[in-house]
């Protein structure tokens, strides 16, 4: 396990956009970076302490709110990722509260936390108090289970299942079948993993929210809030 003093002083975030169809950017997910990463992000937080990974989401909530003002002057919704090690910490009142008052951050659950597959989880405690969404749908574990036992309206569609959906002959119909089948059922859909423009073209005529990935370059939030006020991709969605 890493747990160098130190370690919170080589963090920093990055926000990385996602698009609507009318190519404005609808939101943005806060996500961390190292200066100096000696691992991929996925191991990092794998091998940090509770209590770093726990400094590190309230960092998150500070730096948001801090340009709160930002986001609701450009109806932009702000997300950050929490865990089963984090989770504990938005039962806090005070943290309610908190979130409540800077009123554009929304928390995103991975599919593979255990929560989401236990009946009367905390997962349903939580979103009687914030915005959760579904984040890494199809990835192979909690799938519409999760959507059985939590009240989601936003879900986050896998990069992997993108990737593998696109690759395959017939995938494009199952992917407007998924997609359509959220859509009649009232679910925002955000698709991860577009990282070219076959994907926006793949996309194209199928029902989702918004699009996320490398397509579009991540920013530190001083980047973020000096670009115009209605963001908008040169791409065509």
């Amino acid at each position: 396990m890493l747990t160098t003093p130190n370690m919170l002083a080589d963090v920093y975030y990055v926000f990385q956009p996602m698009f609507g169809r009318d190519g404005n950017i609808v939101a943005v997910e806060c996500l961390t970076r190292l200066t100096d990463a000696p691992l991929p992000m996925e191991e990092f937080f794998r091998q940090i302490s509770v209590t770093l990974r726990s400094q590190i989401l309230l960092q998150q909530i500070s730096l948001v709110e801090k340009h709160r003002s930002w986001f609701h002057q450009n109806d932009i919704i702000a997300t950050v990722n929490v865990d089963e090690s984090t989770l504990q910490i938005l039962t806090d009142d005070a943290i309610i509260q908190w979130v409540r008052k800077i009123g554009c951050l929304h928390f995103e659950m991975n599919e593979f936390s255990e929560s989401l597959v236990k009946s009367g989880s905390i997962i349903n405690t939580l979103n009687k108090e914030y915005s959760l969404w579904m984040d890494d749908f199809g990835a192979g574990y909690a799938g519409f289970m999760a959507l059985e036992n939590n009240s989601f309206q936003n879900i986050k569609i896998s990069k992997n299942l993108l990737w593998n959906l696109s690759a395959q002959n017939g995938g494009q119909d199952l992917m407007c079948a998924l997609l359509n089948y959220f859509h009649v059922n009232n679910y925002k859909v955000v698709i991860e993993g577009v990282e070219t423009l076959h994907y926006v073209s793949w996309l194209k005529d199928m029902p989702w929210f918004a699009l996320q990935g490398y397509l579009w370059p991540e920013k530190r939030i001083d980047e973020l809030i000096t670009t115009p006020q209605r963001v908008k991709t040169e791409i065509t969605l």
